[in-house]
């Protein structure tokens, strides 16, 4: 019997050697990819639905309750980031990703709160009971956004009513009067944000604590409509908020699209890059797993899924950034029909909560190799 015992943990932990194979890392070189300066006007017109058709029926991802055995963070990681974001797309909007790193890395608050969240989205850290309020954000409204890109538009008297899990240093709001997005001084060491407003856009808070990690994901989001979001606004904000690690989720959608701009999507990747990074951020780009639609009674696979995968690995390349592959992680492992008898992947593009968890746990373990 001790034999078998040993010779099953020897086999254990030969297995985990290929761990490395399943990332790709692009280092970075002494040339730095400088985005060209664009103006508000180009930015929101950057062929935002000409290049890019997608297709909505992933906009409404509802976080699923799931019965699936989780995946424990560890405690005590030695990984040196403090001010983390992820911006993208569903993958990111159910806020388990990020909840699972601010578990493993005992970081519990938020840098950026947004004012209002759209249907089927999630802050862990935030709840919300505001009144009045329209939800604007990148798939419906094409000007203006605020960092993030979602605004909590006010037509007559609202309320914003949201309860911090944590205590929050010195609250600062983003307002949108006038036809100017403003930066203003709310309160200090609170954990409740409440207050009337009238006539206005209201577009997030910044609560300038110490450290923190945010979910800026946005269900349907493509990076064909992250132009809409105010350039000199979340270049102010990017700048205060000095993230030290980011971590990007794009290109879901695109795989779906009937239509790709090749030349577009790279650039318009590099200037979202551009736009939320500051000079100490590390950048990770995921590869999302293998997307899949419903058509005809049938799951098929997205027809542009390789071409994007190329065009990240092509963004990386050119900006000199890293890549996390959780596609190629999902195929070495069986593919989307293992993952979904694993109960990590559900049937349709999205995993399952224990399938984020478990590619966050990879993530954390992919950041320990390329800690700098």
């Amino acid at each position: 019997m001790r034999i078998i015992i040993y010779l099953s943990i020897v086999i254990f932990f030969s297995s985990c050697s290929y761990v490395d194979s399943l990332f790709i890392k692009e280092i970075k070189t002494d040339k730095i990819y400088k985005s060209p300066k664009i103006s508000q006007k180009s930015q929101n017109e950057i062929l935002v639905s000409k290049e890019a058709k997608v297709k909505t029926n992933l906009v409404n991802f509802q976080p699923d309750k799931p019965k699936e055995i989780q995946v424990k963070p560890k405690s005590n990681l030695l990984i040196p980031y403090k001010k983390i974001a992820f911006i993208g797309d569903s993958h990111l909007a159910s806020d388990y990703i990020p909840e699972y790193f601010r578990k493993a890395l005992n970081i519990h608050s938020l840098g950026f709160v947004p004012a209002i969240l759209p249907k089927w989205h999630n802050q862990y850290l935030a709840d919300y009971n505001n009144l009045g309020f329209n939800v604007e954000y990148l798939i419906n409204t094409k000007t203006n956004l605020s960092f993030g890109g979602i605004n909590a538009n006010c037509n007559a008297k609202c309320e914003i009513n949201i309860h911090l899990k944590f205590k929050a240093n010195n609250v600062e709001y983003l307002e949108f009067k006038s036809g100017i997005w403003n930066i203003k001084n709310y309160q200090k060491n609170t954990n409740q944000i409440n207050f009337s407003t009238t006539a206005n856009k209201i577009g997030g808070f910044i609560t300038n604590n110490s450290s923190y990690i945010d979910n800026l994901g946005i269900n349907g989001a493509s990076i064909f409509n992250y132009s809409r979001i105010d350039y000199n606004l979340a270049k102010s904000v990017a700048k205060k908020l000095d993230y030290d690690l980011i971590i990007f989720s794009f290109g879901t959608n695109e795989s779906v699209s009937n239509k790709i701009n090749q030349e577009n999507f790279i650039n318009n990747y590099l200037n979202i890059i551009e736009l939320f990074k500051t000079k100490k951020s590390k950048i990770i780009l995921l590869i999302p797993p293998e997307p899949t639609l419903f058509v005809n009674k049938n799951y098929v696979k997205g027809e542009n899924n390789a071409l994007v995968k190329t065009l990240i690995k092509q963004v990386a390349k050119t900006s000199g950034v890293y890549i996390f592959d959780i596609d190629n992680l999902m195929q070495k492992e069986g593919g989307k029909i293992a993952w979904i008898n694993d109960k990590k992947s559900l049937k349709n593009t999205h995993l399952t909560k224990s399938g984020y968890e478990y590619v966050a746990f990879r993530l954390l373990e992919f950041l320990k190799i390329t800690k700098e």
